[in-house]
């Protein structure tokens, strides 16, 4: 893990609470109309594992009380109609920091955590829930942020200056490149203006009403088995994960309907630079990939997507595409989101270390409280040096959608050339949503 020395509190480097908030940009902006116009706010955020009993809730209310009030996106909020981030209320541990005993019930527990109510205005919107389950001996703490404030990269960086024993690197910045090869027009270009149809974003067999109401299910694999795959393959650790999500989705298609359709995803990729990982506001740009079900061949998916990424990569796209977001009118951005009404969305952090809380050591992590308008599925991989974590945010319509990790391992399974591996005896099946930290390891050829 990469250590950089740093005298006083993790959040200093961002400010403290006497420093001016800046400007907002055009998707902080937008967000904010986003949540005003829904019952709950857009919300992101992360859950970390820990061993059982690492630490006390009483020790985790000290910590963020030591450092939340150097840490601006804690300190700030999203004011509909406003251009600047507006100084709320300073952030109380009590309020902020909730916890429960949730022996034999983690997921429900983790489940109903996403549900919770944030705190309201004047205090800032964000929380922490630390779930300890002896049971399954974890130990899970629930962050959760208005989106308006931060994107997932953000928050990512947040908690770990929140909570930390030290300094860590966190997700890359973004390097923009030194050329740039297309116009601004480019990503406009591929941005559906008006509602996408459904046969082009829900996956065969999993139509059903909308409930609003998510849960999460997730699988664990070796972080370093799933590198070796790529390496195999000549290709990115992204390619494969994105690869192995098609996979999952064809098998539940077939599973449902005996048939599988391509389908479109929206993925965000992060511009958030170097020296702005704890300012608050987004720096993601949304893109488009189309995940290739209806092609057979796991190794023909894999080219499909590996050559997706790598047009994105040499386009310009990431670049033009953020200048020309930048000058949308807030208002008309936050219909635009709202009409569009992506069914799935796909994302990749890299933690670029396995950090300590409180001397416990984490154990794996994964995106939380996704609640985007119309969302039918979030899937995100989340790697730490230990772990690569699989998790889907799901809407309760589309209960089958718990197997998708589970299916997502088979997949990388194909992708090694290794037989799919059985699900241990004594598993837990799909529907009671039930985390699959059990399933066996790849192994290496």
């Amino acid at each position: 893990m990469q250590i950089r020395k740093m005298s006083g509190n993790a959040g200093e480097e961002s400010g403290a609470r006497g420093k001016r908030p800046g400007r907002m940009n055009a998707l902080d902006r937008a967000f904010a109309f986003l949540s005003d116009r829904r019952s709950e706010p857009f919300m992101v955020g992360h859950v970390l594992d820990f061993p059982a009993e690492s630490f006390t809730l009483d020790a985790l209310r000290a910590r963020v009380a030591e450092r939340a009030p150097g840490l601006e996106p804690l300190n700030v909020a999203a004011v509909p109609g406003a251009r600047s981030w507006t100084r709320t209320a300073p952030p109380r541990a009590e309020l902020h920091v909730g916890g429960e005993r949730a022996d034999g019930r983690l997921a429900e527990a983790t489940d109903a955590a996403q549900h919770r109510p944030l705190p309201a205005r004047p205090a800032p919107r964000w929380d922490l829930r630390l779930l300890t389950c002896r049971a399954e001996n974890v130990q899970r703490v629930c962050f959760r942020i208005e989106h308006a404030i931060t994107d997932g990269v953000g928050a990512a960086h947040l908690l770990a200056a929140l909570l930390a024993d030290e300094p860590c690197a966190g997700p890359y910045p973004y390097r923009p490149p030194v050329r740039r090869r297309r116009g601004s027009v480019s990503w406009a270009a591929t941005w559906p203006l008006g509602k996408l149809p459904d046969r082009e974003t829900v996956p065969a067999g999993c139509d059903a009403p909308r409930s609003g109401q998510v849960a999460m299910a997730y699988a664990d694999v070796p972080e370093a088995e799933l590198r070796a795959v790529a390496s195999r393959r000549g290709v990115t650790v992204n390619d494969v994960y994105l690869a192995a999500v098609a996979g999952a989705l064809t098998a539940l298609q077939e599973r449902r309907t005996g048939r599988a359709r391509d389908l479109k995803a929206v993925m965000p990729m992060s511009v958030r630079p170097q020296g702005a990982s704890l300012a608050p506001g987004n720096a993601a740009l949304p893109a488009i990939v189309r995940l290739p079900c209806t092609t057979a061949a796991p190794e023909q998916r894999l080219a499909d997507l590996a050559g997706q990424t790598l047009a994105h990569k040499g386009s310009g796209l990431r670049e033009s595409g953020w200048r020309t977001l930048l000058r949308i009118p807030p208002r008309l951005l936050c219909r635009t989101t709202e009409r569009v009404g992506f069914r799935l969305a796909i994302s990749n952090i890299n933690l670029n270390g396995t950090y300590r809380v409180l001397n416990a050591p984490l154990l794996g992590g994964g995106v939380f409280a996704l609640n985007s308008p119309g969302m039918l599925g979030y899937f995100s991989l989340v790697r730490t040096t230990g772990t690569a974590r699989m998790t889907v945010v799901h809407d309760r319509s589309s209960a089958a959608a718990a197997d998708l990790p589970k299916l997502w391992v088979g997949a990388l399974a194909e992708l090694s050339g290794l037989p799919i591996p059985p699900t241990p005896p004594g598993s837990p099946d799909s529907p009671n949503l039930r985390p699959l930290r059990t399933l066996r390891p790849l192994r290496e050829q």
